[in-house]
């Protein structure tokens, strides 16, 4: 599940549980289970992390950062 996934309800005053019975933050929809080479691939991730081996490939990330920058919004990706 993502931030994305969940939607906090806003109310001007909150001073106990929700009046109407329903949740204040809700799933908008049941998240799919994730296929197996994404769960593998978490899990590398998260052990080279918590390991201090991971790397980050600058260059990739500038790339990235100027492409958003210099994507004009008409339907370029």
């Amino acid at each position: 599940m993502t931030v994305k996934d969940i939607r906090c309800v806003t109310r001007v005053r909150v001073t106990g549980p929700a009046r109407d019975g329903g949740r204040r933050c809700a799933r908008s929809s049941p998240a799919l289970p994730p296929e197996d080479g994404v769960v593998t691939k978490v899990q590398q991730l998260q052990a080279s992390i918590e390991g201090g081996t991971y790397t980050v490939n600058s260059e990739a990330v500038a790339a990235a950062i100027l492409k958003r920058l210099l994507t004009t919004g008409e339907g370029d990706a």
